[in-house]
């Protein structure tokens, strides 16, 4: 997984196993996650493996920089990586800022969109 912009690591959370298929842990919604801080928004990328973030919270990344790897922890029944664009970051809920639309290579995904990124 790659950083989706230049910016600052908001916030990191890692350490919560991975779920087996199709078992969820609806307690961690998110499951391990990174926010990076975009300037103008945030984007946040959930659902990642145990133990494979790559950064810390307050690091300077660069658009495309290796950030982690895509697993199945927290709320979530098949292994894949959520994101999530937002204006704010609450402490309490971190998917609960204002949602943004996004778009990927020019393209508006829509949910359960398989993006392929070469």
């Amino acid at each position: 997984m790659l950083a989706p912009c230049d910016g600052t690591i908001a916030k990191v959370v890692d350490g919560l196993p991975d779920m087996p298929v199709p078992v969820m842990d609806p307690g961690n919604r998110a499951g391990n996650y990174l926010a990076v801080d975009c300037e103008r928004f945030f984007v946040i990328l959930a659902h990642l493996k145990q133990g494979s973030i790559r950064v810390q919270t307050g690091d300077k990344v660069e658009s495309g920089q290796p950030l982690g790897e895509m697993g199945n922890s927290g709320n979530s029944s098949e292994p894949h990586l959520h994101v999530h664009a937002q204006r704010g970051l609450p402490e309490a809920a971190p998917l609960g800022g204002e949602p943004l639309a996004l778009t990927i290579n020019g393209v508006f995904p829509v949910r359960n969109d398989r993006i392929h990124i070469k």
